[in-house]
This record gives structure tokens, C-alpha cells and sequence, in this order.
């Protein structure tokens, strides 16, 4: 862990505390441009100067027929084999990445865009071709224990795994990646990661009445950052910062990427694929944000479009947007840029404590600092382009349930004396595989999750089921601001998710139905999504029985 958190943290005073209080946002004080990644640099290197006309200078990756985000149909048997390769992501030499392979008809792939429609059966191979474990897990996805992809189950090197079952999702972006114990970080900032596309007649519908091409003006957008030295070769050092953040941005692994788009409406859909670097997403033009509506985030689409300026995008998290650029000149350029935004992990104040927290890495920006992410360049259309009417209703989804009567489970976040980061008294590296606690299928439980104070954002993630979020409570000024429903909920509250934001401070309560068609006892994680914290121990078993 950190150093200088783990000495901060075990230490903080009472203005350190009145600090968790202070409002997310930075907007008053001036700040330097934000830039979009630092040029590679060795791991000892200071930050690295940006020349702007150098900036943004590479077409987005967009799903394709092969290479990187090629899109996969998942209508027939898939075998995806986990390898290390040599690709081009950055100019000049080639880096090695960690991926999911497969040959398509003679087409070489690589962590495939999947696509696969509600109530279909899927049927995935593994095969391990890495010196160590790893996994697929089906981030989202409502399966068994044997399906889930868990470290629980670890594909042994040379060894193989089938991932057979039903998707019971509504439509909506999630995706899969590594998940074997320890190793999860350093896997996934190497390159096992990927998208899954689910649809459904709702989603159908909606993009009919949009008429969005899918590819042209219907994106996804996987959001990551990655420590590069000046070889291009990927960084990561084990064992050491409490989370891992990265000197260079990648959208759809293109880096300093931009998009030729049409003074029209677009839709986007954000999956934030980092090891730990919270966004902050919003479109500035000429120093001001447009004005963007919110209509699916992790589970699928919401009741209804939700207009916001920026959002929070943790680690996991998916966000469905859709962005009107017809009111901008031809020549504009909007920058996707995370604003900047209090932190909340208390590094700003560690004085002269300990070495440079960032010496991990060089060139990157500070978590919550300004990072612009990628460019949208209006263009001229060959033809005029029609208005398109924004559905005010999109999909049947319930509203949150009365859960009065439902039993409550509590969870507290923290971090003990000798820095180790607990949920309640479990650590994995403590407790192991056992299941900690049972919850009996077919019951209905309120879960609190109560973040201490001193601590630091907590995205958790839960395996096997998705939630709804019911209420938020003690929030920071910046997340109380966002309120649109009662018991503090934002947007990005109104619909099913399966990773939730705790900030300190803060008690937030989700309604999980344990129903599942499943017998006999499965075992799930509830974890950190913050990649070092779950390696770290900030995970634990718990089991649904009959």
C-alpha cells in the first residue's frame, strides 16, 4: 500500500475529516489545461510536456470485422484464448498485451465486442495459454458459481474452461474480464478486457425510433489508462500503490483519439474500464458543457432520459448517453474531458510525510485532477441532417422497491490499524475462500454499506446479481446536488446496477432479490472494484443457499 496513505489515513485529524465534507467539485480556483495523456515516459521520469499539435492526433478505434474490438456474434460456440502478443497501440514500437484471442472465419480477433440477445444460451471456452490463472468473468451477468468466472474457479496455465448459460439480462453494455485472486490488477492493466453487447425488444425499439447507425453514430466507448514507459511496454508494479493509475488514456485502445461526428445527435455508450481512475465525463466546447441526457447506465436503459453535465464513472461502472452536436459550427471540436473533482483520498495534505505518492507514476495526472479524454470534431454533412426526437419515455423499468419490511444486512468500509482495507472484519487474504455469511434463496435483503470517513471512494461490485440503489445518505455536497428522487438518489441511481460509488462518509442501501434458478449452495464475491483493493483482500465469499 501507499505509504503516505497508509501513515495519513491511520492519522488523520479532525480538519482531515471536516475535509470529507467539502464539496466534489473544484470549480472556483483556475487550473491548468487539462491534457489527454502524457507522451511515454520511463518509470523514473517527471511528467512529460504535451505538445497541442500533437494532441488527439488518431481516428477511434470503432468496433470492426477483426484486430481489437472486433465485434463477435455470440449465436454460435466461442473459443477465446487468453495469450500474450505483440500489437500496435502507440506509435512507434509494438506493445505487449495480455488479451482474449480467437480466430473468426479466418478472422484474427482480439478482446471481441460480443453480442448476444436476451434469453439466449452462450457457450464460451477458455483456453489458458499464460504462465499463471486467469479467468473470464461475466461482469453483470445473473449466473451460476461454476459460470461466474470467479477466482473461486481458477483456469490453471494449459488448461481450459467452458462458460455454458442462459443471458437473463436486460439489454444494456457490460463486459468480461480476468478475475483470478491476487492477479486481477495486474491482468487487466496488461489487456484482458472486453465488452458485451446484450439486446432486447425495448432496446430494439429505441434504437429504431432513434435511427442511430450502429458504429457511426451509435459508439461504445471503453474508457482505461495505462502506465507506459518510453519502450511503449505497459507498467504495472505489484504489491506497492494502494491503486494503480496511468500516464496515458485509451478509448477503444486508441490513445489521443478523436471522432469526426455530424451536427447531429449521438448516442454513446461509456464503460470505464480502469484499474482504479474514477471519471468524470462531460463534453466541453469553448470552455463550457454541454448539456447531455443520461438514458442506461450499468443494468440497461432507465424510465426516462435524465439531462446532466458530467457524470461519476468508477471503475466498472457503464454509462448510456446520448449528445446533441447540431447546435455547433462545422470546425468545432468538443473535448470528452473528466472534470476535476475532490478526490477525497486525502493525498493533497501528506506534506513532507514520505516520498512523492505519484513516484509510482510518472507523467500521469492525480486522481480527480482534469484529463481530457478524447475529441469530437463537427464536420460538414454531405446531406441535411434530421432532428431526432428524444423518447421522453424509455423503457418499463419498475421503480425501486418498497423495501420497509425487508430485512437489513450492514457493511462497514475502513481500514485497519495495520492499513489492511476491510468490509467489516473480513479481508480475503484473512478469511480465504469460506463463505463469511448465507443468504437463503429467494429472500429480499437491504444492504447498508456504510464507507468510513477517513477513507477513500469505494466502487463495490457485486457477483451473481444485479441491485437498485434506495437511498443515499451523508453524502458529499457534489453528490447531494444531483438529487433527483427522494432518499437521495441521482440519475445514475434510477435503474439496476451491479457497482455502486460509497463515498466516505457516505451510507448508501441497495435492494437485492436472491431469487435464482440455481440449486444446491453458490458461492459469489462482493468486492472493491478498485483492482489493488480487491487484490489486496477487499473481497469476500458469501453463499445463497436453498
Amino acid at each position: 500500500m501507499d505509504p503516505n496513505r497508509r501513515r495519513l489515513l491511520l492519522g488523520l485529524s479532525a480538519a482531515g475529516v471536516a475535509a470529507g465534507a467539502l464539496p466534489l467539485l473544484r470549480r472556483a480556483a483556475p487550473q491548468a489545461p487539462a491534457v489527454s495523456a502524457a507522451v511515454p515516459v520511463p518509470v523514473d521520469a517527471p511528467p512529460a510536456q504535451r505538445n497541442a499539435a500533437e494532441a488527439f492526433a488518431n481516428a477511434l478505434r470503432r468496433p470492426g470485422a477483426e484486430g481489437l474490438l472486433a465485434e463477435v456474434d455470440l449465436s454460435q460456440s466461442l473459443t477465446l484464448t487468453a495469450r500474450v502478443g505483440a500489437m500496435t497501440v502507440f506509435d512507434g514500437a509494438p506493445t505487449e498485451l495480455w488479451y482474449y484471442a480467437a480466430t473468426i472465419n479466418g478472422r484474427q480477433v482480439a478482446n471481441p465486442l460480443l453480442r448476444v440477445r436476451h434469453g439466449d444460451e452462450i457457450d464460451v471456452s477458455l483456453r489458458n495459454q499464460l504462465s499463471e490463472d486467469t479467468t473470464i468473468h461475466w461482469h453483470g451477468l445473473p449466473v451460476d458459481e461454476a459460470n461466474d468466472g470467479s477466482g473461486l474457479h481458477p483456469v490453471r496455465p494449459g488448461a481450459s474452461a467452458r462458460y455454458r448459460f442462459r443471458v437473463t439480462n436486460r439489454a444494456g453494455l457490460y463486459w468480461y474480464h480476468a478475475h483470478p485472486h491476487g492477479r486481477t490488477g495486474v491482468q487487466l492493466q496488461r489487456g484482458l478486457a472486453g465488452l458485451l453487447q446484450v439486446d432486447d425488444d425495448e432496446e430494439r425499439a429505441l434504437r429504431d425510433a432513434l435511427g442511430l447507425p450502429w458504429g457511426e453514430r451509435d459508439l461504445p466507448l471503453m474508457l482505461t489508462d495505462k502506465q507506459v514507459d518510453t519502450t511503449n511496454a505497459i507498467v504495472y508494479r505489484e504489491h506497492e500503490p494502494d491503486d494503480w493509475i496511468g500516464n496515458r488514456v485509451l478509448v477503444n485502445w486508441t490513445p489521443d483519439a478523436y471522432l469526426d461526428v455530424l451536427p447531429g445527435l449521438y448516442r454513446l455508450r461509456l464503460a470505464n474500464v480502469a484499474n482504479a481512475r474514477m471519471f468524470r465525463p462531460a463534453f466541453v466546447h469553448n470552455d463550457r458543457e454541454l448539456p447531455f441526457f443520461l438514458i442506461g447506465t450499468d443494468g440497461g436503459l432507465l424510465r426516462q432520459p435524465w439531462p446532466m453535465e458530467s457524470l461519476f464513472l468508477a471503475p466498472a461502472q457503464r454509462a448510456d448517453l446520448l449528445v446533441d452536436f447540431s447546435a455547433l459550427p462545422v470546425g468545432a471540436r468538443v473535448l470528452l474531458r473528466s472534470l476535476d473533482y475532490v478526490a477525497m483520498e486525502n493525498e493533497d495534505e501528506s506534506g513532507a510525510f514520505a516520498p512523492d505518492p505519484m513516484g509510482d507514476h510518472p507523467g500521469a495526472m492525480r486522481m480527480g485532477a482534469a484529463l481530457d479524454l478524447m475529441e469530437f470534431r463537427v464536420r460538414a454533412p454531405a446531406r441535411s441532417i434530421a432532428a431526432i426526437a428524444i423518447p421522453t419515455a424509455l423503457s418499463a423499468i419498475a421503480p425501486p422497491p418498497d423495501t420497509r419490511a425487508w430485512p437489513v444486512r450492514k457493511f462497514r468500509l475502513r481500514m485497519d490499524a495495520d492499513g489492511t482495507w476491510l468490509i467489516n472484519d473480513w479481508n480475503f487474504h484473512r478469511t480465504g475462500h469460506a463463505a463469511a455469511f448465507a443468504v437463503k434463496r429467494g429472500t429480499c435483503e437491504v444492504w447498508e454499506i456504510r464507507n468510513h470517513m477517513t477513507s477513500m471512494p469505494h466502487p463495490i461490485h457485486l457477483h451473481g446479481f444485479q441491485f437498485r440503489v434506495v437511498s443515499r445518505s451523508i453524502s458529499p455536497t457534489d453528490i447531494r446536488a444531483r438529487q433527483v428522487a427522494p432518499g437521495g438518489l441521482t440519475p445514475q441511481d434510477m435503474g439496476w446496477s451491479d457497482t455502486v460509488v460509497v463515498w466516505p462518509g457516505e451510507i448508501v442501501r441497495l435492494a437485492l432479490d436472491f431469487s435464482q434458478p440455481f440449486r444446491g449452495t453458490q458461492n459469489y464475491m462482493l468486492h472493491c472494484h478498485n483492482l489493488e483493493h480487491e487484490d489486496k483482500g477487499m473481497m469476500v465469499t458469501f453463499a445463497v443457499t436453498d
